[in-house]
């Protein structure tokens, strides 16, 4: 029977070969790079219910936390010899989330697991990408994307880790080969994500290139994954990095969370599924949108969901929802699945029809998500802040125009996770008369005081006034006062605190109970 690492070399020789043939990649398979999905392909050296597998084995792990060192990838991460694992790491709390074959997509599915959001890493080691060149057929550039939002995913999840961002290690026997030039593109946009505080990029592939420029079998057997003296080379060469982070604290590190008596629940969790795909469920569409924006002096996009039966003659409530600092209109259909929550609790008539507007709230001429060292830069918040003049001056009038909308704030919502979160809380609050429903979901610190956000409603509350936050969410603090000022003034609130950290299950859970408290 054929060894794994045989296996493995018959696909990778198949695929180098698919993908050096300039057929594009969007014509090879659907995207890979940031849609956040389990492993759906069979593979001769591994198959579907073996990920699985894999992936529970992993979840197990992490719920019986004590993990300093996180290695997160593919087969390189998965594949390390034993004995050098335990030499290089047995000592250091480390723990091996690789799984061959992953591409960024399965690994940020992967990563919205309970237990794994809840690790607190100090170091996480990552490693991504490969197989979305070999095994998708994605460029460089659709690559770059996902290993951004990988890392974007590490920094909101893990505030107080670094990050050791590896560089793709060279494959491909010869330095002209297609494959290896893929690889030289992308390592060198990948290194543009160091900002020297919290992700730190390394490129360890030289040590695997001889002077010719060529790899040697004796560490790449199939000049992809390593042999077990490939491995020794690479900790050697990537330890002194590990031992050195480790050593200083994270910068940023959140503060410990302090939960009072009503820190809790207002909700049962959502059932499961309530997520997912359901067959015989008629499901809604969405569309893009465009817009002149005369804030940013650019035509903007945003993201329009249209419920199932969707009738040009029928109006209908309009829901908005704003991403977080790091995703754009993508993230709340790709990321949290909206849609398919949308068209579960529809099709159940536990919500109405309504149509939902996912804009990119960003308002910049260029509004692309940054590299993440300008994440957090004034000039990048600054787009977040004015987009808190464009959605009621210039999308929500746009969207009125262009779709068949039900007038008034008691017909208009808005919510929000993360950044989006403030970002509705700033603007629904702020008017009174344009959105009778506001929620946010894990706010960041950017809400303005509750006093100065309500005080400009002139007296005037909206119909619910959603907040929520995880317990285990460094980010909490904000929230809980505002809960706390809403509480003491007697102002009307559901402060509803789940079992989460700052993310996707959060997000997910709150949107199906906010959806169905609207428009009723």
């Amino acid at each position: 029977m054929p060894s794994r690492l045989a296996l493995l070399f018959t696909t990778v020789l198949a695929c180098h070969g698919a993908v050096a043939a300039d057929t594009p990649a969007t014509q090879l398979l659907a995207p890979c790079a940031v849609n956040a999905t389990p492993r759906t392909v069979e593979y001769p050296w591994m198959s579907i219910e073996r990920w699985r597998g894999m992936h529970a084995e992993q979840v197990a792990r992490a719920a019986k936390g004590e993990v300093d060192v996180m290695f997160l990838g593919d087969s390189i991460t998965e594949m390390w010899s034993k004995p050098v694992w335990d030499a290089n790491f047995g000592q250091l709390k480390a723990a091996n989330f690789g799984i061959g074959g992953d591409h960024t997509g399965n690994l940020l599915w992967r990563l919205q697991d309970t237990a794994v959001a809840r690790l607190r890493p100090k170091l996480v080691v990552l490693l991504i990408g490969v197989n979305n060149l070999n095994l998708c057929g994605e460029t460089p550039e659709q690559v770059f994307a996902g290993i951004q939002a990988v890392v974007g995913r590490l920094r909101a999840q893990y505030p107080a880790a670094r990050i050791l961002l590896n560089g793709v290690l060279p494959a491909g026997a010869k330095s002209d080969e297609p494959v290896r030039q893929r690889i030289v593109a992308l390592d060198t946009m990948v290194a543009t994500l160091d900002d020297g505080q919290h992700v730190f990029f390394h490129n360890y592939g030289a040590h695997f290139i001889g002077a010719d420029g060529s790899l040697s079998s004796a560490n790449q057997p199939d000049f992809l994954h390593l042999s077990e003296q490939g491995y020794r080379i690479w900790a050697a060469a990537m330890r002194p990095d590990i031992e050195r982070l480790l050593k200083q604290p994270g910068p940023g590190a959140a503060p410990p969370v302090v939960l009072a008596a009503d820190d809790v629940r207002a909700f049962a969790a959502a059932p499961a599924g309530f997520d997912q795909v359901r067959p015989g469920v008629a499901q809604g569409r969405i569309e893009e949108f465009g817009y002149d924006s005369d804030i940013t002096g650019t035509r903007r996009k945003a993201n329009v969901y249209l419920p199932a039966g969707y009738m040009a003659q029928r109006r209908y409530p309009v829901l908005y929802l704003l991403h977080g600092i790091a995703g754009n209109q993508d993230e709340w259909r790709g990321y949290v699945h909206a849609q398919a929550i949308l068209d579960n609790l529809i099709a159940d008539g536990k919500a109405p029809p309504m149509i939902v507007v996912m804009p990119n709230g960003r308002a910049l001429p260029d509004d692309r998500p940054p590299p993440a060292a300008d994440t957090f830069t004034p000039g990048h918040i600054a787009g977040f802040t004015a987009f808190e003049r464009e959605l009621p001056e210039v999308l929500v009038p746009a969207i009125d125009k262009r779709y068949p909308t039900l007038a008034g704030g008691g017909q208009r919502a808005i919510a929000g996770l993360s950044m989006g979160g403030a970002q509705a809380l700033n603007i629904g609050l702020g008017h009174a008369d344009a959105f009778g429903w506001v929620g946010a979901f894990s706010a960041a610190p950017n809400l303005r005081a509750a006093a100065e956000l309500l005080a400009e409603r002139g007296g005037a509350r909206p119909q619910l006034l959603y907040l929520s936050c995880g317990n285990q969410d460094g980010l909490i603090g904000g929230s809980q006062t505002l809960h706390r000022y809403l509480k003491q003034h007697g102002i009307a609130h559901v402060w509803n605190v789940d079992e989460h950290g700052h993310d996707r299950e959060s997000w997910a859970d709150n949107l199906y109970h906010y959806a169905q408290r609207i428009f009723r």
